[in-house]
């Protein structure tokens, strides 16, 4: 009885009250701010890429790349002990992290290669073919 008789301070507080109701809407705005709807790539060659990602609060994020600052598009395979998926990057002219075109969704292989193929036809302006048929063994074995 000494036990409940102790805490019932906290439930008749209003700072505690107010603090928990802080606390749960802070967490719930981490919670769905972080959260991706849909995240998308426009490819204008010649001009630039853009990328975009929607998120569930609403908010809309875009960035612009000319394509002068993009050096070479990859495509790299993250291996973790549990799962392994491929992320999509760009080598960005004066900086010096990889910028990931799609940041949070882990795309299967089969949507990536068409988007990195037209990435590197709209930097270079011609087709590597040894790249790309490596890529391509791999999707069949896959």
């Amino acid at each position: 009885m000494d036990y409940i008789s102790s805490w019932s301070w906290w439930d008749k507080s209003p700072f505690a009250l107010l603090w928990s109701l802080l606390l749960s809407s802070i967490l719930l705005k981490l919670g769905i701010g972080k959260s991706v709807l849909k995240e998308s790539v426009m490819i204008m060659p010649h001009f630039g890429v853009q990328l975009e990602t929607h998120y569930k609060s609403g908010r809309i994020s875009r960035r612009f790349v000319p394509v002068s600052t993009i050096l070479k598009p990859l495509l790299l395979e993250h291996v973790n002990p549990v799962t392994s998926y491929w992320v999509l990057s760009l080598i960005l002219l004066k900086e010096e992290e990889l910028t990931p075109v799609f940041k949070e969704l882990h795309l299967p292989l089969k949507m990536l290669v068409p988007i990195w193929k037209e990435l590197c036809g709209s930097v270079s302006g011609d087709n590597d073919s040894s790249v790309h048929s490596n890529v391509e063994d791999h999707e069949q074995s896959v």
